[in-house]
């Protein structure tokens, strides 16, 4: 299962009243990231780790939807720190 290093989020008001996440990875080669908006359906698959993840972490079960863009609907999991 290919490995991500979560680089950071970046919060902005959404369009439909909450909150959208920016948020970034890396594999060590490329740099990814998505979108997550707090009033969607699958805001729950990435709100632990958006409000717990450190540079460095390490998250698996991330889909490649394109060049550069990880989907959504993919359902992370954390599985340790680079750095630790």
């Amino acid at each position: 299962m290919k490995e991500y290093i979560f680089k950071n989020t970046k919060k902005v008001p959404s369009r439909f009243g909450g909150q959208m996440y920016y948020v970034f990875f890396n594999d060590g080669e490329r740099s990814f990231r998505t979108c997550v908006d707090s009033t969607f359906r699958n805001f729950v698959k990435w709100e632990k780790l958006i409000k717990n993840a450190v540079a460095g972490d390490v998250v698996v079960g991330l889909v490649e939807k394109s060049k550069g863009l990880i989907d959504a609907d993919s359902n992370p999991k954390y599985k340790g720190n680079i750095y630790k």
